[in-house]
């Protein structure tokens, strides 16, 4: 095999089955790059996701949506038994979700590294969210508000749907001078967007500290100050000490780490507690067979839905405190 080309392992599987082939791809061959079909978004080391299903603005086509999971091996071998791990790891799966036949191709490295770019192209969320490679020109609309983006080695060009529906939720619900929390900030989308719909102080956290430089360098591509005053990008996860502080929280989170972070499963404080009275939590990543797991989660904390929003399986919830004026 030519030393510049990879192996690429792919198979097209559905939204639960999807979350664990790249669970166990991560596991076998480390990091992860995730990768929307329609949109270029990709990041990172062993797994890629792509999201089928969209039209050529990205919206989503009736009962069409599949998920294509991928990862690339070097030659070599270590990647011969990666590949025999995930084989096997891929038999145990088909005993609990349908699981076709992987498909094994050859590909260039060179072509591979670049060709997501190509289909990476500006997006409109909600209103007047414009979100652009931070490679091309956009041509903006009046009151457009322009996100400029380069993933690099952290999830999220805001362009898969669960980011989409965070995006649009935010637009709806985050009014200037909130405070605001972006919890798992991954190439820090939401947090910038907040920024430019007037929220301040933002801050962000992120338990990998690619994610947490790569957030940093995509503030400063859109201009917005890192400090504490407005924009404060860390590693971590919920901050502890700031009990009751942000009118608004945004965490686009699987659901089963979303009930974790409410019940104290990771060591951390709560993730309720951080929310001012009256303060609306953004919950997403979400499956919408799993959306009444996270809603229970919320409830034992005073949390009650006032908002939903859904694309495909995915769904986004909003809840604010049942006490809230």
């Amino acid at each position: 095999m030519n030393p510049d080309e990879l192996v690429e392992i792919a198979l097209e599987v559905d939204g639960e089955a999807a979350e664990a082939v790249v669970e166990l791809f991560n596991r076998c061959n480390g990091g992860d790059w995730v990768e929307d079909s329609a949109a270029g978004e990709a990041s990172g080391g062993g797994a890629v996701l792509e999201s089928t299903g969209y039209d050529n603005l990205g919206d989503p086509v009736a009962g069409e949506y599949k998920t294509v999971v991928k990862t690339y091996l070097k030659p070599g071998p270590r990647g011969r038994r990666i590949q025999r791990k995930i084989e096997e790891g891929l038999w145990h799966l088909g005993l609990l979700y349908p699981m076709p036949e992987p498909v094994v191709r050859p590909v260039r490295e060179e072509d591979w590294a670049h060709a997501w770019k190509r289909h990476y192209m500006p997006m409109r969320i909600g209103r007047r969210v414009l979100l652009t490679p931070a490679w091309e020109k956009p041509e903006p609309l009046p009151g457009d508000l322009v996100v400029r983006l380069e993933p690099g080695m952290a999830f999220g060009t805001g362009l898969h749907p669960t980011t989409r529906l965070c995006v649009a939720a935010l637009e709806e619900y985050v009014q200037p001078g909130d405070s605001f929390l972006d919890i798992g900030t991954g190439s820090g989308v939401l947090s910038i967007v907040a920024a430019k719909l007037g929220a301040a102080p933002v801050w962000a956290t992120d338990i990998d500290p690619l994610a947490v430089r790569a957030a940093r360098e995509n503030a400063s591509r859109n201009e917005i100050a890192l400090s504490p005053e407005v924009l404060n990008i860390e590693q971590g996860s919920i901050p502890a000490g700031q009990a009751g502080r942000f009118q608004v929280i945004a965490a686009n989170i699987l659901a089963e780490v979303l009930v974790g972070l409410f019940d104290g499963t990771y060591e951390t404080v709560s993730l309720a507690e951080p929310l001012a009275p009256g303060g609306l939590l953004i919950l997403s990543g979400i499956l919408e067979e799993k959306s009444e797991m996270v809603l229970s989660a919320a409830a034992r904390h005073g949390l009650q839905e006032v908002g939903r929003r859904q694309e495909a399986d995915w769904v986004a919830l909003a809840v604010r405190r049942e006490n809230a004026d």
